[in-house]
């Protein structure tokens, strides 16, 4: 003979549709595996809630169990053991369960119509005791699939559920609420969207995946009617979720009526010769005229790679006079659409305006990755003031301040009086600089002289400011002095390099300052760079008139700057070869330098320090400039490497980045 237990009270899951039954046990409900109901939910706590049977007072009552997100009856938390009602709304997280009770007649637990079969013959005890242990067992297993399917569900494919409104709620029109829903379950969830009626009104979205998402949108509905309100999740891996969807009524708004007349209380209809008193006709109801309705508003596609442009499309706004979308489109006509290229992530709002008030819809674009911004950072004249009839340098800085690469593009320095001088540059990296020179000969003196360097003249990069493509800068132009001349040095790349306390170095890498780890027997490794020109084609006895030392770095390692101090540049001679004796050579003077603590930028120094220090080499008939770099603080214990490099000069690493040294001087 069979066995089939009749209803009982059970627990439905909203967002996966699980039935769990309640039997006269307590039902333990949490994260952890050890629970009766397992919840694959990050906002559930590993013990959250229990629901047990009082057969005192023969219903199930629901106790939080110090959860830290709290338990949730109908959304009032609980404080306190509730007893369950039919169609209780329970949330623990963003899990949503319905409490359901059998049809009438069908039996509670407790109760003998729950346990009993109807018209079943009688059964001895042993062979009860055996279906009993049957069914228990039975229960145990379903339980357990139950509680592994609630844990596998939503690692591939998230899951959706609309917090608010409930489903069937009645709202009245032109209220504005929260409409609010999440998405769990999936490690990798990228996007929420949340719709009305089949457009898209708001979205969430974490570029690198998350295990949650909220989205929420205050709204308020501009017609009456039963309206659709949905929410679909996306994730990294290319899963969608089930959309999740509810529907709602939204109820007319109650016309206002200032006066009626009664049944009981007859009107008296004026004769011809009297005239009708105000008191004597009925205020008229006013004409209720609803607020404008936008058809849909949405972007396509609604996340796009930096550079790229997306449509914003809107349909037929019925009850407006006026009709808008800001930022930066202005007034439209309905329906329509607008190509948009914005450079970050932007909502656009459509506002629509009419004789019965005011409608918002919005939708959000996302921009992924980022753009570059190229930008002229300087002009420097070499020399300063530039002089007539000679070549100057003009040295021009162009830096890539953005976040994202810049292809090729053209660059141009002219001056008022139209000499132009242009190139191109084959692409700049996310922060990187470079300086392009350009000799200028000017023809005669003149005080102030416009010049401008201009980047990208050509328009071929997608930038984030194109404001700062142009750069102006004023020169004077003075007559040459007479037997004046400036000639340009370059580093002798063999003799420039660097080297190590523990005695070893090289003259064919970049020039490395700064420390590193710790090497027994000598601590912790010191670096000290080292510069050579050669000056033997200044006449001896030549009056020299200034000297402009420049060197670029590169690249900074770790934060010297903020443990060891600014660089010390100490004026040395170690000859014809560079060894193991420059580390520690006397120096004869030595100056302290500015900081620069960013990578891609030039140090210039213009010191009469170090034009003496030229004064002196000729003086005393030595054909090399040599210089040490090193920082003031050189070891700072923590063994980490702190170190700058600075590009060497001549062989193959020489780049037009390389040191050099201009003196102007009278034979």
């Amino acid at each position: 003979m069979s066995y089939q237990e009749p209803p009982g009270p059970e627990l439905l899951i909203h967002h996966t549709g699980q039935v769990f039954p309640l039997g006269l046990g307590s039902v333990n409900i949490g994260r952890y595996g050890d629970n009766t109901i397992v919840l694959a939910d990050p906002k559930v706590s590993a013990h959250h809630a229990r629901i047990k049977w009082q057969a005192e007072i023969g219903s199930f009552t629901v106790e939080d169990l110090g959860s830290e997100q709290g338990t949730y009856v109908n959304e009032v938390r609980l404080t306190e053991p509730v007893i369950l009602r039919h169609g209780d709304v329970i949330r623990m997280g963003n899990t949503l369960m319905d409490y359901r009770l059998p049809p009438p007649g069908t039996g509670m637990p407790g109760s003998p119509a729950y346990f009993e079969e109807p018209e079943a013959p009688s059964r001895s005890p042993v062979w009860m005791g055996i279906l009993i242990a049957l069914l228990a067992g039975l229960a145990i297993v379903c339980a357990a699939v139950f509680a592994v399917v609630l844990l596998m569900g939503g690692q591939g494919t998230p899951d959706v559920i609309i917090q608010s409104p409930q489903a069937g709620a009645q709202l009245s029109l032109g209220n504005e609420i929260i409409l609010q829903a999440t998405a769990s379950g999936a490690k990798d969830i990228t996007l929420l969207e949340l719709s009305v009626d089949g457009s898209l009104i708001a979205s969430s979205s974490n570029p690198d995946g998350a295990s949650s998402l909220t989205v929420s949108k205050p709204w308020a509905f501009g017609t009456a009617g039963e309206h659709l309100i949905s929410a679909e999740a996306f994730t990294a891996s290319g899963k969608t979720s089930q959309p999740a969807s509810i529907k709602i009524t939204v109820l007319p708004a109650e016309p206002a009526v200032s006066a009626t007349t009664t049944p009981e209380e007859p009107t008296e209809t004026p004769t011809p010769t009297e005239t009708a008193r105000p008191e004597d006709t009925a205020t008229p109801v006013p004409t209720v005229v609803p607020p404008p309705e936008v058809e849909f508003f949405q972007a396509n596609p609604s996340s796009i790679d930096a550079g790229g442009c997306a449509t914003l499309q809107w349909g037929q706004v019925t009850n407006a006079t006026a009709v808008r979308i800001e930022p930066d489109i202005g007034a439209v006509g309905t329906p329509g659409s607008q190509k948009v290229c914005p450079t970050e992530s932007t909502t656009y709002v459509l506002t629509a305006e009419g004789p019965g008030g005011q409608t918002q819809a919005s939708t959000t674009l996302t921009v992924v990755g980022g753009l570059p911004d190229l930008l002229v950072e300087s002009i420097v004249f070499v020399p300063n003031p530039a002089v007539a009839g000679q070549d100057n340098q003009v040295q021009i800085t162009i830096r890539n301040a953005g976040i994202g690469a810049a292809g090729a593009f053209n660059w141009q320095w002219r001056t008022s009086s139209n000499q132009i001088f242009d190139g191109r540059i084959f692409g700049l990296n996310a922060g990187e600089a470079t300086v392009e020179t350009v000799l200028w000969n000017p023809q005669q003196p003149i005080d102030q002289l416009p010049t401008e360097g201009r980047v990208d003249t050509g328009d071929e990069v997608r930038e984030t400011d194109k404001s700062n493509n142009l750069l102006a800068a004023t020169v004077q132009v003075v007559a040459p002095p007479s037997k004046t001349e400036t000639v340009v040095l370059k580093s002798v790349g063999m003799l420039d390099g660097y080297w190590l306390n523990d005695g070893t170095g090289s003259t064919e890498e970049k020039i490395l300052v700064g420390n590193g780890e710790q090497v027994d027997p000598f601590g912790e490794l010191v670096a000290r760079g080292f510069l050579s020109f050669d000056v033997s084609s200044i006449p001896a006895g030549a009056t020299i008139e200034g000297v402009e030392l420049r060197f670029y770095q590169e690249a900074v390692q770790g934060s010297p700057y903020e443990k060891l101090g600014n660089l010390v540049l100490d004026h040395v001679y170690y000859g014809s070869s560079l060894n193991d004796s420059a580390y520690d050579t006397p120096a004869f003077d030595s100056a302290n330098i500015a900081a620069q603590p960013l990578p891609g930028a030039w140090y210039v120094l213009a010191d009469p320090t170090i034009t003496s220090w030229v004064e002196s080499n000729l003086a005393a008939g030595r054909p090399q400039l040599q210089l040490r770099l090193q920082f003031r603080r050189e070891t700072d214990g923590d063994g980490a490497e702190d170190w700058i490099s600075i590009v060497p000069g001549g062989g193959a690493l020489g780049s037009r980045n390389q040191p050099q040294l201009t003196i102007t001087y009278t034979p």
